[in-house]
C-alpha cells in the first residue's frame, strides 16, 4: 500500500485475506492518524499515571487531651476547737486548747512547740492533757487522736512580763498520718487579755480560778 508516496506494508496476515486489495489514499491516511492519535493518547494516560499517583495521607495520630489543671482545696486533718483553758501557777501560766481530729485517719499526736510573735513568755513544758491536770513527765507517751474525736493540750510558761495580756501565743502541733509527719499550725490565743493573771489589772490571787475556761472560734 501506498501512503504519501511513501510504501506502506500491510501485515502478513491481512494481506494473506486481502489479495489483490488497495485501499485508497483518504482511508490511509485516516489509518495512520488514528493510529498516531491513539499512540498519544495512551503515552499521556500513562505518564500521568505514573505522575500523579496520590500518595497514601498520613493516618492522624489521635490527640491526646491535656490532664485537668483543677486542684481542691485540702482541709487540715487537726483542727483547735472552742475550747480553751488556762492556770497560773505562781510565776508560771499554763494555756490550753482542744485539738479535734477532722480526718478520715488516725492521727498521733508527738509534739507541741509555742509560737511567740512578742515573747514575754518561755514555754517549760507541755502534756496532752486540760490545764488542771497533774503535770505528766517530760518524756511522755504520743496520743493517738481517732476520727472525729477530741483531745486537750496543755503548754505551761514562764511569764516574763508583769501582765501577759497583751502577749499572742500560736501552737505548732506535730502529729503523723498514715506515717508520714505533719504540723498544724493553730492560733491559740490572739492574746491573753482573757486570761486571768494575779496582778494583772483587777484581778487578785482570790479571784483567780483554779482553771478558766474560754471559748475561741474554732479553727478551720
Amino acid at each position: 500500500m501506498e501512503l504519501g508516496g511513501r510504501a506502506v506494508r500491510l501485515p502478513g496476515w491481512l494481506s494473506s485475506r486481502l489479495p489483490g486489495w488497495r485501499p485508497s489514499r483518504g482511508a490511509g491516511v485516516l489509518a495512520v492518524a488514528a493510529l498516531v492519535v491513539g499512540l498519544a493518547v495512551g503515552y499521556a494516560a500513562g505518564d500521568h499515571g505514573r505522575r500523579g499517583a496520590a500518595l497514601p495521607a498520613p493516618s492522624a495520630s489521635p490527640a491526646t487531651a491535656p490532664a485537668s489543671g483543677l486542684s481542691f482545696a485540702v482541709s487540715p486533718a487537726l483542727i483547735q476547737d472552742t475550747g480553751a483553758c488556762s492556770l497560773q501557777r505562781g510565776h508560771d501560766l499554763v494555756l490550753g486548747v482542744q485539738l479535734t481530729n477532722q480526718s478520715a485517719q488516725p492521727l498521733t499526736l508527738t509534739t507541741t512547740k509555742a509560737v511567740l510573735p512578742m515573747g514575754g513568755l518561755s514555754q517549760v513544758t507541755w502534756q496532752w492533757a486540760t490545764c488542771g491536770a497533774i503535770a505528766a513527765p517530760p518524756a511522755q507517751a504520743d496520743a493517738i487522736l481517732m476520727p472525729g474525736d477530741s483531745a486537750w493540750m496543755a503548754v505551761t510558761f514562764t511569764v516574763k512580763e508583769q501582765c501577759p495580756g497583751p502577749l499572742p501565743v500560736e501552737f505548732n502541733v506535730g502529729y503523723t498520718v498514715q506515717g508520714k509527719p505533719a504540723t498544724a499550725s493553730l492560733p491559740g490565743f490572739p492574746d491573753l487579755s482573757q486570761v486571768p493573771y494575779n496582778g494583772c489589772g483587777t484581778t487578785t490571787a482570790a479571784d483567780a480560778p483554779s482553771a478558766a475556761m474560754i471559748n475561741w472560734p474554732a479553727s478551720r
